[in-house]
């Protein structure tokens, strides 16, 4: 996959010259796959993406508030609004089986190519907790969440709120991380049947937390890449190196630290843009600008760690220059460059496995 992700707005009005320019030069530039949000997929864009030889995905936010169950922090309150982001218990029966109703319905959509499963997780701003020297927090420590953990556990649990989550933290901590994989890679499970007892075979992925290590995946929003890997089609990690203060190199470290969890393709997301009012037209920081070379390390980093894979987020933020780049860079790669010794300043170097 060698994508662009492109904000609703962007894609509102099929005939919007901007738009067919910005496809035009996607194409040109090497892409084959442009995911937008499912419920802004209309006939007439999947002609418009279709016609330029370019799939369409649809993204679809699987646990994000401001609706939906209220998750409870490890202080005892509910779970508090940060930035733009209210998360939502991916365990309420009820909305869950929405979900996978809602997810059917999607996949039905004229047009559509595949879904792309979003904020598939447990409550984490991670754009600002998974930044050095952030505390991320943790959810959900409510009554009905303690229940299940206890029932899948074994384990009987006498305290609840900010009492359960130090219990938890001290002594129960291995199992509360099995109970929270679980939940997610169930409930992923559950889409899946259900999308494609709508549309069988159709493409199924999802957006991951770009944590450092699969471990801290997997203990901090319960999204586990081997359970995931084997049910999805698709791993995308959200790279995005500005917004978590990191360098273009460390793009390729958590691509390869996923790919070695996965028996699904990872396709790893470059940053393109920092200017967030512009382009998606939110309050939301996404670190320092950068420049084209910043860039163009980011999209050399996520080619060779990807096995030519990419997705650039958004495709609104890149200019001439940026397009260059990809061009240049997608012409240039070769499936030896990914087993090639790789740039210096990777945390772990680690060996490739190629995949189709």
């Amino acid at each position: 996959m060698r994508s662009c992700y492109l904000f609703a707005r962007s894609v509102a009005d099929p005939g919007d010259a901007r738009l067919a320019r910005l496809l035009d030069t996607a194409a040109t530039a090497g892409l084959d796959t442009v995911i937008t949000k499912a419920e802004a997929v209309t006939p007439a864009l999947a002609t418009a993406v279709h016609r330029r030889g370019l799939r369409l995905l649809g993204s679809v936010a699987c646990f994000r508030g401001p609706d939906g169950p209220v998750p409870v922090g490890d202080d005892g309150l509910p779970w508090r609004r940060m930035e733009w982001y209210d998360g939502v218990r991916p365990n309420d029966p009820d909305w869950n089986a929405a979900l996978a109703a809602r997810c059917a319905g999607l996949a039905r959509t004229p047009g559509i190519d595949g879904l792309v499963l979003d904020f598939l997780r447990w409550p984490l701003h991670w754009e600002l907790e998974l930044r050095p020297g952030a505390r991320p927090r943790s959810a959900s420590y409510d009554d009905a969440t303690l229940t299940q953990f206890a029932a899948h556990s074994g384990l009987h649990l006498t305290v609840s709120g900010a009492q359960a989550a130090r219990l938890i933290a001290h002594e129960h901590a291995a199992a509360w991380t099995r109970y929270r994989t679980h939940t997610v890679t169930a409930v992923t499970h559950d889409i899946c049947e259900a999308v494609h007892a709508a549309r069988p075979g159709l493409w199924l992925g999802a957006f991951l937390v770009p944590a450092d290590s699969e471990e801290e995946r997997r203990r901090l929003v319960g999204q586990d890449g081997t359970g995931l890997g084997a049910l999805l089609d698709g791993l995308l990690p959200m790279t995005y190196h500005a917004i978590l203060h990191r360098t273009p190199a460390w793009v390729a470290d958590v691509t390869r630290e996923l790919a070695r969890a996965s028996a699904a393709p990872v396709t790893p997301m470059v940053q393109s843009s920092t200017d967030a009012a512009a382009l998606s037209g939110g309050d939301a920081d996404w670190g320092k600008p950068f420049g084209a070379e910043e860039f163009t390390a980011a999209l050399r980093h996520a080619l060779h760690a990807g096995q030519g894979r990419l997705c650039l987020f958004p495709g609104e933020g890149l200019g001439p220059t940026h397009w260059s780049a990809v061009r240049t860079e997608l012409d240039a790669w070769s499936p030896a460059q990914s087993t090639a010794t790789q740039p210096a300043a990777g945390r772990r170097p680690t060996e490739e496995t190629e995949r189709a």
